[in-house]
């Protein structure tokens, strides 16, 4: 049976609307919808080694901005991330079902502290964040930790990711995966698992 779902956040729990993103933030985040590795910088400050105002000086001077425009665009980027409603349904389908819910994601110590706010976390029965371990996904380190934090199963649990080389990590340690992607690709996925082994 299928007992636990783990979520990533960025695209997968939370969503950008990347329409505006362009418009809003220019070139400056173009990494955060392209299928690229993240500058190195940014990496860091999600796993929690850089603070958001060392991020912001090196960001600034990549691409040439005063510390307060820097600062701003780093702010809107927070402010562009909203809960994706079809994937806040399946959570709450998931929880009506007995199913537990996790998450597993990069992101910063700043970053997350806002984005607990939302209604959504309340659903989650526990978190490892890449901030608290300093540890990114794809590492096995943070797969191994909220395995062993919560007793997982890998085979009773699935990982949903926007990440192929994230939910291919997961795979090598017999955890069901499925890959959200910008068609929609996601919510259905995990519902056919769960139907599959829980019928």
């Amino acid at each position: 049976m299928i007992k636990n779902v783990i979520f990533d956040l960025g695209g997968v729990v939370l969503g950008r609307d990347f329409k505006r993103l362009g418009d809003v933030l220019g070139e400056t985040f173009a990494f955060i919808s392209a299928d690229e590795a993240f500058p190195e910088y940014w990496s860091e400050f999600d796993r929690g080694t850089y603070t958001r105002a060392e991020v912001t000086k090196m960001l600034a001077e990549d691409y040439n901005l005063t510390m307060e425009d820097a600062n701003n665009q780093v702010q809107k980027l927070l402010e562009l991330l909203q809960p994706i409603p079809e994937t806040e349904q399946l959570i709450r389908e998931l929880k009506e079902q007995g199913i537990k819910c996790y998450v597993l994601s990069n992101m910063s110590g700043e970053f997350y502290a806002e984005l607990v706010k939302f209604p959504v976390f309340e659903h989650f029965d526990g978190a490892v964040v890449s901030y608290q371990e300093r540890i990114n996904k794809p590492d096995r380190g943070i797969y191994e930790a909220i395995l062993s934090r919560y007793n997982l199963v890998p085979s009773e649990t699935i990982f949903a990711d926007d990440k192929i080389a994230n939910t291919e990590a997961a795979s090598e340690f017999g955890i069901h995966t499925v890959t959200y992607d910008c068609n929609g690709s996601g919510p259905d996925d995990v519902r056919a698992i769960v139907r599959k082994f829980n019928s």
